[in-house]
């Protein structure tokens, strides 16, 4: 269905793919795994004819399609499902579907005859969503699903989910390719483009593996694992980062309580217990992902607990808001934290010490404060990135930067989000130097996450209680 030869393509005078090839066939999941988001992002784009290669041909069901210019005929061929999301949140699904293709503007809109034809969409692939409902009221899982209908309905033959394991849940992502595996059968190919050897392995017909910007290997069905990985990379740092020497822990003589929950009942969540105390590190790993978003919600003070209590600090959390909650000693690292926790307008120092302007009523007027910390941080970065603006910096030095924010205030507690998920893995070895540095520090870290991969990841300890289900065995904070 789909060919690739010898592709190379590069930006800014650097080669992200070099004499590339790629076969995809009917009825096949084919795998493509880069450590890199640059690789994966440039793959995707020049197969969906968004951007044109330097050299190399591209054939779409035996048919040649130029390489070497933008081809919007392989937009209509190629469906490219991915975190940012195509439909309009503001109109139905039907009219997601129908209204928004090509031509559509020209003829009268009989919103009926678009709800019966969704309505049968939707049946013959086996989803329960109502065509009037609107796109803003679906789940992440209902979003990909009906963009994988609406891509099959436009006239795409080959289905590309790129990076879905850092946006969707365990559970989602089964139900995600439960869908590709029954649309396999009427002749299309899906290419999951993606970072997460464990996805790979359990629903990939095939799995390539990309390094250097070429082919590496190709792994059949099921053989892909950790192990196997290791021995197509070397464990090298994908990132300079400074020695943790020059960052020695913090003596903490008596670990006091950060957090406890105490029979907490909100939402999904069913009299939830633990504790967790001064300079620990605890991962919740919730496969559904609505635990972790109820916790998250009640420590940013979006949502009140239903019974029982929270404490912090041995007092009860009583946040509104996330500005209450970091007056509490409670701070957060959300998803992607690059794209939504930088302030475009601040200098990457201003944007630092932003918060712990908090402390310090004349922070801003008092140059000194801004030097010490300017002189404390500049080991982590390049020189002059703190001068400048966010949009001069790259995303793993706005990455850095929200890590370091919380060093520098220095709360109690830090709330992770998907932490270790991300498409590119470098800034998972930021998040993981970063977070090695708070708990030196003496700062609690409370991770949350809907992946196994990431919860799964060493020394780590996880509670799994949403469903009354039995405590992991590396939990030791559960009470």
């Amino acid at each position: 269905m789909l060919r690739l030869e010898g592709i190379t393509f590069g930006e800014h005078g650097q080669n992200t793919l070099i004499d590339f090839n790629l076969a995809l066939y009917q009825g096949e999941i084919l795998g493509v795994f880069s450590n890199y988001a640059a690789v994966k992002n440039n793959l995707v784009e020049v197969i969906a004819g968004r951007k044109d290669a330097r050299s190399g041909r591209i054939y779409l069901d035996g048919e040649p399609s130029p390489s070497n210019e933008i081809d919007r005929n392989r937009y209509r061929k190629v469906g490219v499902i991915q975190s940012a999301k195509s439909l309009v949140d503001d109109l139905s699904i039907s009219e997601n579907i129908f209204v928004m293709r090509k031509g559509f503007k020209t003829q009268v809109i009989d919103t009926h005859l678009l709800n019966v034809q969704t309505q049968q969409l939707m049946e013959e692939f086996g989803l329960s969503i109502e065509p009037e409902s609107l796109a803003r009221n679906l789940s992440g899982v209902e979003r990909c699903s009906l963009e994988i209908v609406k891509a099959v309905a436009l006239g795409a033959r080959i289905v590309v989910l790129q990076d879905f394991s850092s946006f969707l849940s365990d559970s989602e992502i089964e139900q995600l390719l439960n869908l590709a595996a029954q649309i396999k059968k009427r002749g299309l190919g899906f290419l999951m483009v993606d970072s997460s050897v464990s996805h790979l392995s359990n629903y990939a017909d095939r799995v390539m593996v990309i390094k250097k910007g070429r082919n590496f290997w190709v792994f059949g069905g099921g053989e892909i694992n950790e192990r196997a990985m290791k021995s197509c990379f070397s464990i090298e740092q994908m990132i300079d980062l400074p020695s943790e020497a020059i960052a020695p822990a913090v003596a903490i003589p008596e670990k006091s309580e950060v957090l406890i929950f105490d029979k907490v009942q909100s939402g999904v969540l069913d009299s939830l217990s633990f504790r967790l105390h001064q300079g620990e590190e605890l991962c919740i790993f919730d496969q559904d992902g609505q635990g972790i978003e109820e916790i998250k919600a009640l420590l940013s003070g979006d949502r009140q607990v239903g019974s029982g209590q929270i404490l912090t600090n041995e007092e009860r959390l009583l946040a509104r808001n996330v500005w209450q909650a970091l007056d509490q000693k409670i701070a957060f690292v959300v998803e992607n934290p690059a794209d939504t926790m930088i302030f475009r307008d601040f200098t990457a120092l201003e944007n630092l010490c932003l918060p712990a302007s908090r402390k310090a009523a004349d922070f801003w007027i008092n140059p000194v404060y801004l030097a010490s910390c300017a002189d404390e941080y500049a080991q982590y970065f390049d020189s002059d990135v703190l001068t400048k603006y966010p949009d001069e910096l790259s995303i793993q030095d706005l990455h850095k930067l929200v890590y370091c924010r919380w060093h520098l205030f220095s709360p109690r507690l830090v709330v992770c989000v998907k932490p270790f998920s991300s498409v590119d893995k470098s800034l998972e070895e930021i998040s993981a130097f970063f977070i090695g540095l708070l708990l030196k520090k003496g700062i609690a870290v409370l991770i949350l996450t809907s992946t196994a991969p990431e919860a799964g990841i060493p020394c780590r300890k996880i509670v799994i209680n949403q469903k009354n289900a039995p405590p992991h065995p590396k939990n030791d904070l559960c009470v």
